[in-house]
């Protein structure tokens, strides 16, 4: 409240905004001293007010006047502290009692709790999921007419999971590697061991599933994951990553597009990368371990702005649990973005343009820069660049679709296609996640090399080396084996 007071006139009281929201707090100024008079009229004169009228253009009046939200205290969405936020529950060690999987027998599940080297079978993958899920998607599709040709839906999926766990980036390299060495390793888990399918077949079969087969499958293993806790939405991360379409970058003037019609030319901060998509990805951060928990893919040349707010506007309509912080890099920065978010309650760690000068901006680094008008106010630059180095986690989780599964370049053209390539490496990465928690070895989660033998292999040759480099004695006598060529028996 401010209180005006004149010799010969009345005295004028004038309520602020500040008043009705934090309750009234007066300031008396007597006009006839020159410095309350000069303080008073600054004060009154700092909102500002409606100009003389000029020539011209009408101006929105209601631009020129602050709105009640700036007198808000903002950044009050969450109690909890910075330091509590980064912090996550163990994920729970499964006894051995309750690993009931047929197929496992009782030396697999003392390895998996004795030898911390043995990282599991590539077959446990199947056995302890419900890959049964495609023989009744199976079942759909041949009501609606779609025929795969006599041959097991549930076998070519495990072969592609198996290709690009091994790192093959194409199905007829993977066909030939394994007429080469004749092996048969996946005998056990396979609905028909004695064939092993050719390119034409799995191509047709992976044209036939629909892309939102794959996706409910990928969100069962997300619900798993959610149930077993080993994944909480409290933080989420998210990044685009370019995946070159099967496609030349030369633009086909005869067809007016690209060999791909739907991918799109993409730059990104001066470098060239070509025909191909954007794979918007979200995972969630849980201190130890990064879960993937949605994806979609756009074309090439589509801005950052228009694939976070289309990628997350598609996320929330999931129904799942809200984050309470989304990280992201500057891509994405606006107003527009970080107030969309700030209004659902979610504080928008999105690192800012440091050119950007007319906005509250901290400089957190050298690296790092933050909106704080959308900051929790007792939220310190300490607290924010520990948060703001969370989000390189997401670097580390591409980096191995492009290290160890070679996916850097899909194998398919199309949008839909090229979906489907990128959700079976999420499924993958999901199966190994549950499959570490069923199996009793949670430190395995968030690993990549994991699962990476077979039960092909000349267990008397192997197993002892690994006990060995766990520390333990072998009390047979040394001996030596040549090595195990597997054959079609």
């Amino acid at each position: 409240m401010i209180v005006l007071k004149y010799k010969n006139k009345d005295s004028i009281t004038q309520m602020q905004i500040t008043d009705y929201i934090f309750g009234v707090k007066k300031y008396v100024y007597v006009m006839s001293i020159q410095r309350d008079y000069r303080t008073a009229m600054k004060l009154i004169y700092s909102v500002p007010r409606k100009p003389k009228q000029k020539r011209g253009r009408k101006k929105d009046i209601t631009k020129l006047f602050y709105k009640i939200d700036r007198f808000i205290k903002k950044g009050d969405l969450t109690p909890t502290k910075p330091q509590y936020l980064r912090r996550f529950r163990d994920v729970a060690v499964v006894p051995e009692s309750e690993i009931n999987y047929e197929g496992i027998v009782r030396v697999e599940k003392l390895m998996l709790k004795a030898l911390s080297g043995f990282t599991g079978f590539f077959e446990h993958i199947i056995i302890c999921n419900n890959f049964s899920y495609f023989d009744d998607l199976q079942e759909t599709l041949e009501a609606r007419d779609i025929s795969f040709k006599n041959r097991f839906l549930h076998d070519i999926i495990i072969f592609e999971l198996s290709r690009i766990h091994i790192g093959i980036d194409n199905y007829t390299s993977y066909l030939n590697a394994i007429r080469y060495f004749q092996a048969n390793y996946l005998k056990t888990v396979l609905h028909d061991p004695d064939y092993f399918p050719g390119v034409n077949i799995v191509s047709h079969a992976m044209r036939s599933i629909p892309l939102k087969a794959l996706k409910q499958f990928f969100f069962e293993l997300l619900e798993e994951a959610y149930e077993f806790k080993i994944v909480k939405n409290r933080i989420l991360i998210w990044d685009c990553q370019f995946v070159h379409s099967n496609s030349s970058d030369h633009f086909n003037k005869e067809k007016g597009s690209y060999n791909d019609p739907e991918a799109g030319f993409c730059m990104h901060q001066g470098k060239i990368y070509g025909v191909g998509y954007k794979v918007s990805t979200i995972y969630a951060y849980c201190s130890n371990r990064s879960v993937p928990i949605y994806c979609e893919l756009f074309s090439g040349n589509i801005d950052e702005y228009t694939v976070f707010k289309e990628t997350f506007k598609h996320f929330f309509k999931l129904g799942l649990e809200r984050p309470l912080i989304i990280l992201a890099d500057a891509g994405p920065y606006s107003i527009e973005i970080l107030r969309w978010l700030f209004e659902m309650g979610i504080i928008p760690l999105i690192n800012s343009k440091k050119s950007i000068k007319n906005q509250n901006i901290m400089k957190l680094t050298d690296n790092f820069y933050v909106n704080m008008d959308f900051i929790p106010s007792n939220w310190t630059k300490e607290d924010l660049i520990l948060l703001m180095n969370i989000r390189s986690e997401i670097e580390r989780q591409f980096s191995h679709i492009i290290v160890v599964y070679h996916a850097r370049r899909a194998n398919v053209r199309g949008l839909e296609m090229v979906s489907k390539h990128r959700y079976l490496i999420l499924i993958l990465d999901l199966l190994k996640i549950n499959t570490a928690y069923k199996l009793g070895r949670p430190d395995l989660i968030g690993k990549t090399r994991i699962f990476t033998m077979t039960k092909g292999v000349d267990f008397y040759s192997v197993f002892p080396e690994i006990a060995k480099k766990d520390g333990f004695q072998i009390l047979l006598p040394e001996y030596s084996r040549n090595p195990t060529f597997l054959r079609i028996g």
